[in-house]
């Protein structure tokens, strides 16, 4: 597992005079150079610098800094990343900083892992989370992906392969699938995962981390993945319960219109999936998933 796209931020309590007075210019500050953003009225909006990959923000009394913590600790987000790198990846990126990292107030994380695999054959297989359907992604106007969107978080799962060969222009050479979670911490601290993280701190507590990790892999088990049914061992009635469940529309309108019949019908589908055999290709997935997630863990 790794942590991906971090959203922290920090309140300055020492602000350099320059900054106070909001001088227009390029400002040096702990060897980084500060350069001014206007908005459209050429009004002085923030200033903003790089730390490798990251971007750091300052704006009012605040620091913001987003990206990806691994890309700024390896160049990249593809390779395995452990808990041990995180812990090595965050005491190098406090001594950049202008301030103490682990105090930073963390409001949005991904967590995400990486396993060679046919990413398209996963992710196609994807058909419900939490009763909602998958939107697919899009890299130049080609679908590479699949995403479910709730409230305050969202699961997704790409080609990494294709992804890294668009935006890098980097042939990795091997069939990369990437699955990850990003949501703000209110989804980490709800009552269902509880993992209680405020500061950076916590990210580098191994409980928490560990709780991280379970979340990764226990919403990949509520997925609800297509079987891939031999449909000449199917009776009619089957084949149009088959039918029913899988189109979305159709699904919901019963649900709404006619609850108990859905709910039966539901029930009728579900047992009849439990006897198709596509298990071995998700096991397979699940099972690489999980142990690249527990070596992260343990490494």
């Amino acid at each position: 597992m790794c942590f991906d796209t971090l959203h922290i931020e920090h309140q300055v309590k020492n602000i350099p005079i320059d900054f106070v007075n909001q001088k227009n210019e390029t400002l040096s500050w702990l060897n980084l150079k500060w350069h001014p953003i206007t908005n459209k009225h050429q009004y002085l909006s923030c200033y903003y610098t790089y730390i490798g990959n990251l971007r750091l923000v300052f704006k009012g009394d605040k620091i913001y800094i987003k990206n990806s913590l691994q890309c700024f600790y390896m160049n990249n987000n593809y390779q395995s990343f452990s808990f041990s790198q995180v812990l090595d990846a965050f005491s190098k990126l406090n001594q950049l900083v202008p301030f103490n990292i682990y105090e930073a107030v963390v409001t949005r994380l991904a967590v995400g892992v990486v396993i060679e695999e046919d990413a398209q054959k996963a992710y196609n297989e994807w058909k419900f989370y939490m009763g909602k359907p998958p939107k697919p992604m899009y890299e130049k106007n080609k679908i590479y992906g699949a995403k479910f969107h709730l409230n305050d978080y969202y699961i997704k799962a790409y080609n990494k392969t294709f992804q890294v060969q668009c935006k890098d222009k980097i042939n990795i050479g091997k069939p990369y699938f990437r699955y990850e979670i990003e949501g703000k911490t209110k989804f980490f601290n709800n009552k269902t995962n509880n993992v209680g993280i405020t500061t950076v701190a916590d990210l580098i507590d191994k409980v928490k981390y560990k709780k991280l990790c379970n979340i990764l892999i226990e919403r990949y088990q509520k997925i609800e993945k297509e079987a891939q049914i031999d449909l000449s061992e199917l009776t009619l009635k089957e084949m149009r319960l088959v039918a029913s469940m899988r189109d979305f529309k159709i699904k919901e309108g019963m649900r709404k219109q006619y609850s108990h019949t859905y709910k039966k019908e539901r029930l009728k589908y579900l047992n009849l999936m439990r006897n198709v055999d596509n298990t071995a290709f998700q096991n397979k997935v699940f099972n690489k998933l999980n142990t690249v997630i527990q070596n992260s863990l343990n490494n």
